[in-house]
């Protein structure tokens, strides 16, 4: 399974968005800027995420984007879901009319529902939380 460049820099994007203090107006251009993301599609992304409910904007001077929620009440899976539609492990997203066996099918849509589960528990906090576990300095010996 892999998610799309699309998806990627939303993701990226939020995270991003999630690291500054809630109610923080981003600039598609520092946004573009500093995740390394190209602005036109960048602009494209944004636009889907406001009309998802998970962003708002402001116009004019000191406009821009910001969460409209926090970071804690944004699930990976709803950016996927909503970027990329529904996670489909098998083609035509059932296997009817495939020749694959009724077990593989049972099988991928279990592994389907778990993964969906644990996309839609892990939040942009969480995300931001194993980022700074990661950066974390041990002077351990």
């Amino acid at each position: 399974m892999k998610i799309s460049k699309k998806a990627e820099y939303a993701l990226r994007a939020l995270v991003a968005m999630s690291r500054s203090s809630v109610g923080t107006v981003f600039s598609i251009q520092t946004l573009a800027t500093e995740e390394s993301i190209p602005l036109k599609f960048l602009e494209q992304i944004l636009l889907v995420l406001r009309k998802g409910g998970l962003l708002t904007s402001r116009r004019g001077a000191g406009g821009g984007y910001q969460l409209a929620r926090a970071a804690s009440r944004i699930s990976v899976g709803e950016v996927l879901e909503l970027i990329d539609g529904p996670l489909q492990l098998l083609p035509g997203g059932d296997g009817a009319g495939n020749a694959i066996s009724p077990g593989l099918v049972s099988a991928f849509r279990e592994l389907n529902e778990d993964i969906q589960q644990k996309l839609s528990a892990l939040t942009l906090a969480d995300v931001l939380q194993r980022e700074q576990a990661r950066g974390a300095v041990s002077f351990e010996i």
